[in-house]
């Protein structure tokens, strides 16, 4: 019910002010335009970072002033259509809590979108709002990553529940927060759809098939390893199953950068799929490291 994105709502725009820790906290702010999930316009402005994108049917179109997307616009993307759920969902279990004064329903899950993941979920019971969502991530060295999303201070809009406030946390720390300062209907202005000259076009369908690995790598870092932890990068996944872009999202150093990426070019994926059609897609990947 807290779904504004996936559902048949009526338009409305959307202003948020969030906060992204890089070296430090950075302010930004995002404004998205919404006539329906295949026909929006979203612009997002953050440390001298900009970005536009454009959603027409199937078509997805981005354009930066940056060669990647951080990782953190990703992230306040995941808070904001925190209703948008996996493909399947199987309950482990539930537990009943008391977090100040409010009564929880806890719920154990594993959930399938492009791979299997086990959640925790914690509603309130008296409202049926989604508090938090926890998970970890694969371990990074000897160490396992906890993630965890809240959300807050709920409004009624358009027959929803929708949060005005979101927090996402790693391994205990807050990596992003953001704030609805404006949640309103509006008429749609169909000249958003323009797509700026230059743009990256992304063809994004209906229960996209995800790429799959069929030729893993294995880095050597053998010599240039000092200390243990991760290297995580975005691949960009070609229609011939070829890496085209890489991003690194979290550095393990220049060395050990340069040997993950020099081993993620080399790997060979199955593209992703619309239909029998191969289509462009992106990709996460993570390398362990730890000293000899």
């Amino acid at each position: 019910p807290t779904d504004l994105f996936q559902g048949n709502g009526n338009p409305f725009d959307l202003e948020v002010d969030f906060t992204a820790q890089f070296k430090g906290p950075v302010s930004g702010h995002l404004s998205l335009k919404w006539q329906s999930r295949d026909h929006w316009w979203s612009k997002t402005d953050i440390g001298g970072f900009q970005q536009t994108k454009i959603k027409i049917g199937e078509m997805e179109y981005t354009s930066r002033n940056f060669g990647y997307t951080p990782q953190e616009v990703f992230n306040l993307f995941s808070l904001l259509q925190h209703g948008n759920g996996p493909l399947k969902t199987n309950v482990l279990g539930q537990k009943d809590r008391t977090k100040n004064g409010v009564s929880l329903a806890c719920i154990q899950t594993d959930q399938f979108k492009f791979a299997w993941e086990t959640h925790e979920f914690c509603i309130d019971n008296a409202s049926h709002d989604l508090l938090s969502d926890e998970w970890e991530d694969p371990p990074a060295g000897n160490k396992t990553l906890k993630g965890r999303q809240q959300f807050t201070d709920y409004v009624d809009f358009d027959g929803k529940r929708y949060p005005k406030k979101f927090q996402f946390f790693k391994d205990g720390a807050e990596i992003v927060s953001a704030n609805v300062i404006g949640l309103q209907a509006s008429e749609f202005d169909p000249a958003l759809l323009e797509p700026p000259k230059g743009a990256i076009e992304r063809h994004m369908c209906p229960g996209i098939t995800p790429p799959k690995l069929i030729k893993e790598i294995h880095p050597n870092f053998s010599g240039s390893v000092k200390s243990a932890g991760m290297v995580s990068m975005n691949l960009t996944i070609l229609t011939d199953g070829s890496v085209g872009d890489i991003q690194i999202i979290h550095s393990g150093g220049q060395r050990i950068d340069e040997i993950a990426i020099e081993t993620a070019r080399k790997m060979k994926h199955k593209p992703a799929m619309c239909g029998d059609d191969p289509v462009v897609s992106d990709v996460g990947i993570s390398f362990s490291f730890k000293e000899n």
